[in-house]
């Protein structure tokens, strides 16, 4: 090929390689950059390089581009874009040609990085343009809601009176008490009229009003509160005959004070139990309870009406001018007002059915800040003293640090946290945590048991090490998906004061936050596994993300894009009868599959973990073509319902998935 052909691929970033079979390549023009920085240079021009087993993702394309080069009229085949890191931990981007030139088969690799940076900062900026944008539509949306909230508040009574004027003008009275009801009832209409009048023209004001009044109060008492709406309310209980109090043994010396303002807060639980009141029949009970833990505070409702709506997803049933699609239910702003207000303040809300009969309405918020001077250090809130709670009770959220090599699982744990009202710092690797663990304070560390660079025994061996020299001790907890007594065990004796399977819901890390005291100082930080009865994979995920659509279409693309490069490795380390990378790969997918539930393919990918470390591959082949089956039918579930998502049409007999529970309507 001519010199300076070679030098217009070079410059273009191209390698041009001819297949030799069995996933080996030659390559027919001199290497450039990119390719030298991922794989090396050939000793020589003739030297075989073994692509497939050094790119997952070319592994698979290469099952295309075979197919493309045997047929009888061979055709051009592309592939998308994709990442490979280099051993210095530079992302190149890529993208394959297969050819079939002059007889020969031809592979052309690309690196157009240049219009990949330029590609990611148009998307940066979009982003940040749609974070502006979405800032904007919030302090739209706080108006809007103000403004809905005061003309229902208004408008009710005066719908009232004009009702009672009507009633009173069809009664059979002289003309004189007529004209007096008519008046009546003309004067509550223009009153009406004058009210949303009014609140449109200022708006603006009177939302600045309510900023200034709740950065005035930003610590109302939850239990007060929630006092005073009940108080106000039981003249409307005692009448339909609905027993109104509070759970047993709730503790009323606690500190109750919560981030907000008390009356917005008295306004949500006024529109709680009126809601609870409207469905719970009479001689029946509504309950109020106050629980806190992990600097958050949680109230909740309990009614014995007939349960949610099927069909309605809670978080339906929180939106604006809501009810029930096949009736039963009455359209209105309460709930709207409560999600609103409640997620301003940094909280979260939500309902579901409870296992007998009724529904429960619950929200949680954020513990007030204190004082700075009243909270003590890290060190010393690990160790119980007397008359003095420990720091998680008393900050408005946990510091916590979480380090895991799977981005999915680091998506939905930081999720989980956050929404809680934690402050989440993310690493991918155990040489992050520990660097990040020697340069900040913590309140908690949660290490993924096994991670590349050093694993989270190693971190937990590092950080116990500087400790026995300097002092202090910080709060570790082993997040793993081995999750038998004697990996409790292990992980206890290596240095950690807690041990979680993985992924876990909220209520998990919660016990385990208000238990931090007891398990610091005892040999027995128990294990404690998410374990979905449900198995039903859109369900499970759905359960475990709140509802939240979007972070459960990201998840499921993230793993459908992963997918194929973790089943190529998977399958890779079989062939090649690779016992350490076998358990490694096994135990990542396992951690994966775990977040759908999956139980019939975590089984599979446990046992192939369990056969890598044990060393004996005699039913690996086995055991993975039985893994194979078990997540093409998750895979093909998780795409049709991203194809529904998305307005694609369902594949042929796919039906609509509804959560188990309380089927009665609301």
């Amino acid at each position: 090929m001519p010199t300076l052909l070679h030098r217009f691929l070079l410059e273009l970033g191209f390698a041009l390689l001819e297949y030799q079979g069995g996933g080996s390549f030659v390559l027919l023009t001199e290497p450039p950059g990119w390719f030298k920085e991922l794989w090396g240079a050939p000793e020589s021009t003739e030297a075989k390089i073994h692509l497939a087993g050094k790119s997952p993702f070319l592994e698979n394309f290469l099952q295309d581009a075979e197919s493309s080069w045997k047929s009888p009229q061979p055709a051009e085949v592309q592939s998308d874009m994709w990442i490979e890191k280099s051993l210095a931990g530079r992302e190149v981007p890529l993208q394959a040609t297969a050819l079939h030139l002059d007889g020969k088969r031809i592979l052309a690799l690309r690196s157009p990085d240049k219009h990949y940076r330029e590609h990611s900062q148009l998307l940066q900026t979009a982003r940040n343009s749609a974070l502006v944008h979405e800032e904007l539509l919030r302090e739209i949306q706080k108006k809007e809601i103000l403004l809905h909230c005061i003309v229902h508040d208004l408008s009710q009574p005066l719908s009232a009176m004009r009702a009672a004027f009507e009633c009173l003008s069809a009664e059979s009275v002289n003309e004189k008490v007529k004209g007096f009801a008519d008046l009546g009832k003309l004067a509550s209409e223009q009153q009406e009229s004058m009210i949303v009048g009014i609140l449109q023209a200022f708006s603006a004001d009177l939302h600045t009003s309510l900023e200034g009044a709740r950065d005035a109060n930003v610590s109302p008492d939850l239990l007060a509160c929630a006092t005073a709406a009940m108080t106000t309310l039981s003249p409307a209980f005692e009448v339909k005959r609905v027993r109104l109090s509070f759970v047993p043994n709730l503790d009323g010396q606690a500190d109750w004070h919560v981030a907000g303002e008390e009356t917005r807060l008295r306004r949500v639980f006024m529109n709680l139990l009126e809601n609870a009141l409207r469905y719970t029949p009479a001689g029946a009970a509504v309950k109020v309870g106050l629980e806190q833990g992990g600097g958050i505070c949680t109230a909740y409702v309990d009614d014995q009406g007939p349960g949610l709506p099927e069909d309605m997803r809670p978080a339906e049933i929180f939106a604006l001018l809501s009810k029930g699609k096949e009736g039963g239910g009455k359209a209105g702003l309460g709930l709207y007002f409560c999600r609103i207000t409640i997620e301003r303040w940094g909280g979260s809300i939500g309902c579901a059915s409870l296992l007998e009969t009724g529904s429960r309405f619950w929200f949680h918020l954020p513990k007030a800040a204190l004082a700075a001077d009243s909270v003590p250090s890290p060190e010393r809130a690990l160790s119980p003293q007397p008359g003095r709670k420990t720091a998680a009770a008393q900050r408005l959220a946990m510091k916590i640090l979480f380090a895991d090599d799977q981005e999915d699982i680091r998506t939905l744990t930081t999720h989980q946290l956050e929404r809680s009202g934690h402050k989440v710092l993310t690493v991918t690797n155990g040489k992050e945590a520990l660097k990040a663990a020697q340069g900040e304070m913590f309140d908690v560390l949660l290490l993924d048991e096994e991670m590349p660079a050093m694993t989270g025994v190693q971190v937990a061996h590092a950080i116990r090490e500087k400790e026995a020299a300097s002092g202090g001790h910080a709060f570790l907890v082993a997040v793993t998906g081995n999750n038998t007594v004697q990996d409790r065990d292990r992980l206890l004796a290596a240095g950690f004061d807690a041990v979680v399977g993985k992924p876990f819901r909220m209520e998990a890390l919660n016990n385990l936050f208000r238990g931090m005291e007891t398990l610091r100082n005892s040999s027995a930080g128990a294990i404690e596994q998410d374990a979905p009865v449900d198995t039903d994979p859109i369900l499970v995920l759905s359960q475990r993300v709140n509802g939240d659509k979007q972070l459960m279409k990201q998840m499921i693309n993230t793993f459908l894009h992963d997918l194929p490069g973790r089943l190529a490795s998977l399958r890779k380390a079989v062939q090649r009868k690779d016992a350490p990378e076998l358990a490694t790969q096994a135990h990542a997918l396992k951690g994966t599959l775990s977040i759908f539930g999956a139980p019939q393919a975590h089984a599979r990918a446990q046992e192939l973990q369990d056969l890598g470390r044990s060393g004996d591959l005699r039913r690996a082949g086995q055991v993975h073509d039985l893994l194979k089956e078990e997540i093409a039918n998750l895979e093909e579930n998780l795409r049709g319902y991203a194809q529904q998502a998305s307005g694609a049409p369902r594949s042929k007999g796919a039906k609509p998935q509804r959560p188990a529970g309380n089927r009665h309507k609301r």
